[in-house]
């Protein structure tokens, strides 16, 4: 009865993690995503950057110099931006993850607690089983015993 409570405990607990477990790629996947945003962004800036300077090599007007700073600063403010989520996508991942290994273990304990169960019975079962046995051999032997008195 108890171990039949504890496996459907462990079937709900399961369950859970599978959740857990997939709320956890599902996080990392955004930080993955989020990772890669950045990076595409920094990429762009340096891009941008490179290309100012070659145009500004060939000469600039205040109006265009201004543009680009203005843009780069833009660029900036993205990037910032974008860390801010990235770090926090990163947050919600692991936190994510150390919730899907704290159930697993919780699962796992349950297992353990289910199969010590299981050998118990099966230890109480083999002693009652060796016992019957016993009682079986000696009253076999009384029997004989008696029996060759009787002749």
């Amino acid at each position: 009865m108890a171990n039949e409570r504890l496996t459907l405990l462990i079937k709900v607990q399961k369950e859970r993690e599978e959740t857990l477990q997939a709320q956890f790629v599902r996080a990392q996947q955004a930080f993955v995503q989020a990772e890669q945003k950045y990076q595409g962004l920094a990429d762009y800036r340096t891009e941008y950057i490179q290309q100012s300077l070659q145009q500004g090599s060939a000469g600039l007007g205040g109006r265009q110099y201004n543009q680009y700073v203005s843009f780069i600063s833009k660029l900036d403010q993205a990037l910032t931006q974008q860390g801010r989520v990235v770090q926090q996508n990163r947050n919600a991942a692991e936190q994510r993850r150390q919730t899907w290994l704290k159930m697993q273990t919780k699962r796992k304990a349950l297992e353990i607690l289910v199969e010590q169960a299981r050998q118990k019975e099966f230890q109480l079962a083999e002693k009652q089983q060796q016992k019957l046995a016993d009682e079986y051999a000696a009253q076999r032997f009384y029997q004989r015993t008696k029996q060759t008195e009787q002749f």
